[in-house]
């Protein structure tokens, strides 16, 4: 992104996003946060894990990060990098309560979006989940942050916002001998991606169906 976040915003105007945000501010106390501190933050990610469960159910997919392993390793993350500043947490709130959430941690002047939810369809006509995205990144546009990471997945969202696609591979690292099986059973999942019929052969032996 360039110096001038007017240009973005005129480069995404199909998006409507100052719209969606006149519709949202319609609602009384609508403001965009950014957590200050980690009791904040913490909050926010508990509003997080509702909402994106909410939605996966809805989907029919299963949720697992707020499980205790991932709901604990999200909050350390925010405790560690709120104090730090690499931990954004961000969110659109109103006197109805909290309308979308985001998170996300900022490395120099690169920001990656790792997590994103809404309070659902009864919202939509201000686009909370897109709304809450951009509000992030003209905060952060306006703290010298120029690239931003939307994460995995080619949905047509992130292309909306005008990201571009990058190829990526799986790294699995061993920082130590309880992390090695770990490691081993991720490079042996990779190794038999790149042979699909040995690949179906596994997934048969443990009485699993390839997808």
């Amino acid at each position: 992104m360039g110096d001038d976040y007017a240009d973005y915003q005129a480069s995404i105007k199909r998006m409507q996003m100052p719209r969606c945000w006149r519709v949202f501010s319609r609602h009384q106390g609508a403001r965009f946060e950014i957590a200050a501190d980690v009791a904040r933050a913490h909050e926010m990610l508990d509003v997080m894990d509702v909402q994106q469960q909410t939605r996966m159910r809805q989907l029919g997919s299963r949720f697992i990060l707020n499980d205790q392993t991932h709901a604990r390793f999200y909050r350390e993350v925010a405790r560690r990098g709120v104090a730090e500043g690499y931990a954004v947490v961000t969110a659109l709130v109103c006197d109805e309560g909290t309308v979308a959430t985001a998170f996300g941690v900022r490395s120099g002047t690169t920001y990656y979006l790792l997590r994103i939810s809404h309070a659902g369809n009864s919202w939509s006509s201000c686009s909370p989940g897109l709304l809450v995205t951009e509000r992030t990144m003209a905060t952060l546009h306006a703290e010298g942050v120029r690239r931003f990471d939307l994460s995995i997945g080619n949905q047509d969202y992130k292309r909306r916002f005008g990201a571009k696609r990058v190829p990526l591979t799986d790294v699995s690292v061993a920082l130590s001998w309880r992390g090695a099986p770990f490691a081993w059973r991720d490079h042996a999942a990779q190794g038999l991606r790149r042979h699909p019929a040995l690949a179906a052969l596994a997934a048969r032996a443990m009485g699993k169906e390839m997808r």
